[in-house]
């Protein structure tokens, strides 16, 4: 499926903060988690038919211990002055944000650092919306209408979703999360698969984009002959820069947050 070219104003940015990947050969490249980050697989949301193991009231404990790690964290510090660095400078206006495949806050096993990974990325990816619904990361300074925030993870438990809802955001099945996605989207997925980030980008690059590069995917291997274009043009159309590293634990590895620039319009 061809990919529309997407509206924005943004100016471009300062060399030395927000460059465009850097594109290296693809004869090796591949659709697996990449050999130098064996702790942390790339997910693919599949349907598990998970069970309810933690109460909603359990996981929102869990979620304001979580929440109060990251608001202490350098990793949020530095992901607030990225963010507050677009401030003032004009670019596209994000409408909504869509989360995809974030994972269970009640995973099968309770593993502590699987649901710890949820809860700091949820966090995250709550402190980025506040800062572009306060006019942080482009745009006028001032106060913006609501950003609505979809979910969409199959491996949400009913009391994930009834947590997630609880907040005031919407749980959407897949393929819908990937439906709802225009150019003024705000999208967040860690460490999924090729086809997912094919599937959220197919119809348009949005105004913001987290997950993967296509640096890091060109150092896969396997994969020859797969259809790189949606990655391509996310990286023709982008300014990208290094997610945050969340200290002691690859939450955030190989990720980067792209910013579509504003010639493509």
């Amino acid at each position: 499926m061809a990919m529309e070219t997407c509206s924005s104003v943004q100016k471009s940015e300062p060399q030395e903060e927000w460059t465009q990947v850097r594109r290296k050969s693809r004869r090796n490249a591949g659709s697996k988690a990449p050999q130098q980050q064996p702790k942390a697989p790339l997910r693919k949301p599949t349907t598990s038919g998970a069970t309810t193991r933690l109460s909603v009231s359990e996981i929102q404990r869990d979620h304001e211990r979580f929440s109060r790690e990251w608001q202490e964290s350098s990793c949020q510090r530095q992901l607030r002055d990225l963010i507050a660095s677009r401030t003032g400078r004009p670019t596209t206006t994000v409408s909504q944000a869509v989360c995809l495949g974030i994972g269970s806050f009640d995973p099968e096993d309770g593993a502590w650092e699987v649901k710890r990974r949820a809860h700091i990325q949820l966090a995250a990816f709550l402190s980025i919306v506040g800062e572009l619904g306060h006019g942080g990361g482009g745009g006028a300074q001032q106060q913006q209408p609501p950003i609505r925030c979809y979910f969409q993870e199959p491996l949400f438990t009913l009391a994930d979703e009834t947590f997630i809802r609880g907040m005031g955001h919407e749980v959407l099945g897949s393929p819908s999360g990937f439906e709802v996605i225009d150019r003024d989207t705000f999208v967040f997925g860690v460490h999924l698969y090729r086809d997912v980030y094919g599937q959220a980008i197919a119809k348009c690059v949005p105004a913001i984009f987290v997950g993967t590069g296509l640096d890091v995917w060109e150092g896969y291997h396997g994969s020859e002959g797969l259809d790189w274009t949606t990655m391509e043009e996310l990286d023709r159309q982008c300014d990208s820069v290094q997610f945050p590293e969340d200290e002691g634990h690859t939450t955030f590895s190989s990720t980067s947050i792209h910013w579509r620039k504003s010639e493509h319009i």
